[in-house]
């Protein structure tokens, strides 16, 4: 995401904006648009970086407080299969009573399937952006059916449904800038999941994110901007501490991934019903960072020590909620 000042934002002009589904017309009403420790290793998506949020480390991005229990080793995320029935397009879903909201009959693997190879046309220049037509418009005007909620950033250089080589109604998207999970974008995906039947999330951050950037400057920023720099500190904290003899380029690459698994940690440790989902197997959160230039996707799979956190969550909220039922009868 790259971050403009103050100056350049007063400049902007507001427009309010309705998108008319079924026929795609849009209205402005407002003014007209100007125009995670193993050993290191290469990545697609930058240099090669130690992440804290990997086993045998001692922070993996936790809530000062918080106590998991460290292994020595955690296999690796199982790869995904792709069957011969994961090449054909996702199948249109039938209408439910909820208006076309309902349960996915999409299992992770394939969604996750159809994601790689989305993205493998898409770095290859071959993308076929299927279901982007009429009648595909037509079709899911009554209700959504995504098959994936990405939580990635805000930034113009990555088309979440074009990196996929998705269609309409098949990639719930949130993007803010730096993949931050606040309160909004943990509701967003609260709802992709419990009411869309939603089964992967993928938090993506990306290559050369100015957000991320912006928090390992360690510069003030003012304003709101200031405020969502701060909510990725401690993710350019962490980095820095696993990679300290990295330079900016290397330090801003290891922060890209730690605020990954600190995005990804902060939704299973302030939203009860994803971490419901994914502890009862309903659902899988993976990590993943785009690279800008290549368009390549590295999947990072599921955090390392998911299992350790959910248990750890679960066991705050059971013996807040003792707290506060001890509190309403007056002990």
């Amino acid at each position: 995401m790259a971050l403009v000042n103050a100056g350049r934002l007063a400049s902007v002009g507001v427009a309010a904006v309705l998108l008319v589904s079924a026929g795609a017309a849009v209205a402005f009403s407002g003014p007209e648009p100007a125009h995670h420790k193993p050993e290191a290793k290469p990545s697609a998506s930058g240099p090669a970086v130690k992440s804290s949020a990997y086993p045998e480390t001692k922070s993996a991005g936790y809530t000062p407080g918080l106590k998991v229990t460290e292994t020595k080793h955690q296999p690796a995320p199982a790869p995904v299969t792709v069957s011969a029935a994961s090449k054909a397009p996702a199948p249109a879903k039938a209408d439910h009573a909820s208006g076309g909201h309902g349960s996915s009959a999409v299992s992770a693997d394939q969604a996750l399937a159809w994601l790689e190879e989305g993205n493998a046309r898409w770095v290859s220049g071959k993308a076929e952006h299927p279901g982007t037509d009429r009648a595909r418009r037509e079709a899911q005007a009554e209700g959504q059916t995504p098959f994936v909620a990405v939580l990635t950033c805000a930034d113009s250089r990555l088309p979440v449904e074009r990196v996929f080589d998705r269609g309409v109604g098949e990639v719930f998207a949130v993007r803010v800038a730096g993949n931050v999970a606040g309160t909004s974008e943990g509701g967003t995906l609260e709802y992709g999941v419990s009411h869309l039947g939603i089964p992967v999330v993928v938090v993506m951050g990306h290559t050369k994110c100015g957000a991320v950037a912006a928090a390992a400057g360690g510069g003030e920023v003012h304003g709101q901007v200031g405020a969502l720099v701060e909510e990725i500190r401690p993710a350019v904290a962490r980095a820095r501490s696993a990679n300290p003899d990295a330079d900016e380029k290397g330090l801003v690459s290891a922060a890209v991934r730690e605020n990954v698994w600190q995005s990804v940690l902060t939704l299973l440790k302030n939203n009860d019903t994803i971490r419901g989902k994914v502890r009862g197997g309903e659902v899988r959160i993976v990590g993943a960072v785009y690279d800008v230039t290549s368009g390549k996707v590295e999947f990072l799979g599921a955090h390392p020590y998911e299992a350790e956190l959910v248990a750890a969550f679960d066991a705050r909220a059971a013996s807040k909620t003792r707290v506060a039922g001890a509190d309403d009868h007056g002990h």
